[in-house]
């Protein structure tokens, strides 16, 4: 639907806003772009230390208490703020292409040892069809999933014909759906209510596989972070200094690397207070504020603007756009009322007790 419109419309995503609604839609995705971006950021923070923490117990076969799990996330700092000084994008896609390759392999594996684990030891404990108090949390997690959204419109601008990139799109998301549907499937039957929000941390604890898939999984998300945090680097140099170039100024390029240390150290700081027990409703807010609007609600708008010309398409558009808001509305409130809440606690699994 957005590339339809890109293909009519040739310009970027907030300036396809601009156009069609004004400066205050222009205003509402270039927010919507950031802080999505700025969000899975800090998500993959969290996840980075807790694979790092879970690394860390196997090799001192959990002996060292010395740093605990959500300090690893101030020392991946370290590595971090080199990579988002880089503001190439053809240095950054290189790291990129890596981190997919090793996400494959974890997955890989996932598929094998949760197939292994069903084949010897049936389905895990108090299997539920469907969770009817916390649902709307999937709701938000699987369209923060589709993370890439704010990268359609620059992919098709880039394309020597865009108008296959729809037909490609579709094929992508199709088999990226099919991927996340099958391994969600695959380990909670095996796992069943242990199941952990990073599933990575079901694996057995001694198993040399396991420290492979962690520390390779973790490497892809440090590498996968300057890539993702470079969008809302970029809208906020904008909104700052406007045209001025660091290359003509030695002063605004201090201030800009300036600028992108302090964005992904207060991602850091974001990651660090919301810690890894609530990582799965961090996600679902994320995707609930930012990414529903990114992937419902304004391409429906942009759609019926530019290319619905039939009853039937119009129709189709403000059915999506108003499934969009409900949604967004809806997964909001059950998101922030899990937080508010006190609910049962996720099921805790001892990792260490294969060591004793």
């Amino acid at each position: 639907m957005l590339v339809k419109v890109r293909l009519v419309i040739r310009e970027s995503f907030q300036d396809i806003g601009l156009i069609l609604f004004g400066k205050y839609m222009r205003l509402a995705v270039l927010v919507s772009v950031a802080l999505s971006q700025i969000g899975f950021c800090c998500a993959y923070l969290i996840f980075i230390s807790q694979n790092i923490d879970a690394v860390v117990q196997t090799f001192t076969r959990c002996t060292f208490h010395g740093i605990q799990e959500r300090y690893y996330i101030l020392i991946t700092l370290v590595i971090l703020i080199p990579l988002v000084l880089i503001r190439r994008m053809s240095i950054l896609s290189l790291p990129s292409m890596v981190a997919n390759l090793f996400i494959i392999f974890g997955i890989v594996y996932l598929w094998y040892f949760s197939i292994h684990s069903l084949a010897d030891n049936g389905v895990g404990p108090n299997i539920a069809l469907f969770n009817k108090d916390d649902f709307a949390l999937f709701i938000g997690t699987a369209v923060f999933s589709f993370e890439g959204i704010g990268l359609v419109v620059p992919i098709t601008e880039s394309m020597a014909e865009p108008e296959k990139f729809p037909r490609v799109l579709a094929l992508t998301i199709t088999v990226v759906a099919l991927i996340f549907m099958s391994v969600g499937a695959l380990c909670y039957s095996a796992f069943g209510s242990n199941v952990q929000t990073i599933v990575i941390l079901n694996l057995p604890i001694k198993d040399g596989w396991t420290v492979t898939v962690e520390l390779l999984y973790s490497l892809a998300m440090i590498l996968s972070i300057p890539l993702m945090l470079s969008p809302a680097s970029k809208i906020l140099e904008h909104g700052i200094f406007g045209t001025q170039s660091g290359g003509q100024s030695a002063k605004i390029k201090m201030q800009k690397n300036m600028l992108r240390t302090v964005l992904i150290c207060v991602c850091a700081v974001v990651s660090f207070v919301v810690g890894g027990p609530n990582l799965d409703k961090f996600v679902s807010f994320v995707g609930s504020v930012a990414c529903m609007p990114l992937c419902f609600i304004f391409p429906a708008m942009f759609h019926y603007k530019t290319c619905a010309k039939t009853l039937k398409a119009k129709v189709l558009d403000i059915i999506l756009g108003v499934i969009g808001i409900i949604a967004m509305i809806f997964t909001l409130y059950i998101t922030i009322r899990s937080w508010v809440v006190a609910a049962a606690p996720d099921a805790d699994i001892d990792r260490c007790a294969a060591f004793a």
